[in-house]
C-alpha cells in the first residue's frame, strides 16, 4: 500500500512537473518593437509640390507589383537593419516561449482606405482564409488584440508576420499600376499625388528608356541592361542620380526628386511615402497643374 501511494505520488509530481512546463513554454513573452514613427516621416514640398503626378519606368513581373503592393498595404512589423524589428500596424507582440503562440496588440485608430479603421475582427478576417493553408488558427481577444495559435512553430514568427501585408492599409491606393494618394492616411500626406508605372515594353527598349531619361520624362527609371554607347553617354549627362542594388539593378533617380532613397537590399520595399518632386516642371501632369 505505501508502495502504490509512494509510485501514485511520484507520478503526480511528473504531470505537475511535465504540465508546469508546458504552461511555462506557453506562456507569453514581450517582444521588443521600435517605434514606427521613423517610417513615415512627412515629405517637406514647398507650395504647390505635393501636387506632383509622376511617370517611372520600371520592367513587368512580380518585383515591380511587390514595389506597389509596400506602397498600399503594410505589415504588422518590419525588420531594422540593425537586426531588431519595428512595429508598424503592431503596437505591441507577445510570443509564447515555444513559438507556437502569438499575441498582437494592434496600433489604435488605424484608418483604412476603405473607410473605418483596423480592428482585431478586420485582421481576423484577413487571415481566415489563409488558417488552414498556413497551419494556424486566430482569435479575437478583444477589440484590438489578436492571438494566432500555430500547429507547428514557424522558424520565425516576425519573419512570418513581416511578409503578410494587410490590404488598403498604406499611404497610397493602388489601382493596377498607378498609386494615387490616400489622404487619409495616419501619419498625414504623401508627398507625392500620383505614381505611374509604365511597364511597356517598347518604353524598355534601349532607345525609348535612354530617350526618357534624356528629357528628363521619369522620376526614376530601372536598367534595361541593353544600351548602345552612345545612348548611354546621353543618359550620364541627364539630371539623374545612379544607384546601384543589391540584386544588380540600376536605378536613375531624378536629381529633382527628394529624399526617395530606394533599399538597396530589396527595393521592392522601398517606401514613397515621404518623397516628393522639388520642381514645377514635371515631366507627366495629365491635370495640367
Amino acid at each position: 500500500m505505501k508502495r502504490t501511494l509512494i509510485a501514485l505520488a511520484a507520478l503526480l509530481l511528473v504531470a505537475l512537473g511535465l504540465g508546469g512546463y508546458f504552461l511555462y513554454q506557453d506562456g507569453l513573452v514581450p517582444m521588443p518593437l521600435a517605434d514606427g514613427v521613423e517610417l513615415f516621416v512627412p515629405a517637406k514640398p514647398e507650395y504647390g509640390e505635393d501636387q506632383a503626378r509622376v511617370e517611372v519606368v520600371m520592367p513587368a513581373g512580380d518585383r515591380t507589383e511587390a514595389f506597389l503592393a509596400h506602397q498600399s498595404a503594410l505589415p504588422l512589423v518590419r525588420s531594422n537593419p540593425s537586426g531588431g524589428w519595428t512595429g508598424v500596424l503592431a503596437r505591441e507582440l507577445a510570443i509564447s516561449r515555444n513559438g507556437r503562440r502569438l499575441r498582437c496588440h494592434l496600433r489604435p485608430g488605424w484608418r483604412l482606405q476603405q473607410g473605418g479603421v483596423l480592428d482585431a475582427s478586420r485582421l481576423k478576417a484577413f487571415w481566415t482564409p489563409m488558417e488552414e493553408r498556413m497551419g494556424f488558427q486566430a482569435r479575437v481577444l478583444d477589440t484590438a488584440t489578436v492571438e494566432i495559435r500555430f500547429g507547428e512553430r514557424p522558424s520565425n514568427v516576425a519573419v512570418w508576420l513581416s511578409r503578410w501585408l494587410v490590404p488598403g492599409t498604406g499611404p497610397f491606393i493602388q489601382l493596377g499600376s498607378t498609386l494615387t494618394r490616400f489622404d487619409g492616411f495616419v501619419h498625414g500626406r504623401a508627398g507625392i499625388a500620383e505614381i505611374r508605372v509604365q511597364t511597356d515594353p517598347a518604353l524598355l527598349e534601349s532607345r525609348a528608356w535612354a530617350d526618357g531619361l534624356a528629357s528628363a520624362r521619369w522620376a526614376w527609371a530601372v536598367f534595361p541592361g541593353q544600351v548602345a554607347p552612345e545612348d548611354m553617354a546621353r543618359v550620364r549627362l541627364a539630371p539623374y542620380d545612379e544607384l546601384r542594388m543589391k540584386d544588380g539593378s540600376v536605378w536613375f533617380l531624378s536629381r529633382r526628386l527628394r529624399r526617395l532613397r530606394p533599399d538597396q537590399e530589396d527595393w521592392t520595399r522601398t517606401r514613397l511615402f515621404g518623397a516628393w518632386k522639388g520642381a514645377m516642371d514635371l515631366p507627366y501632369d495629365p491635370l495640367g497643374m
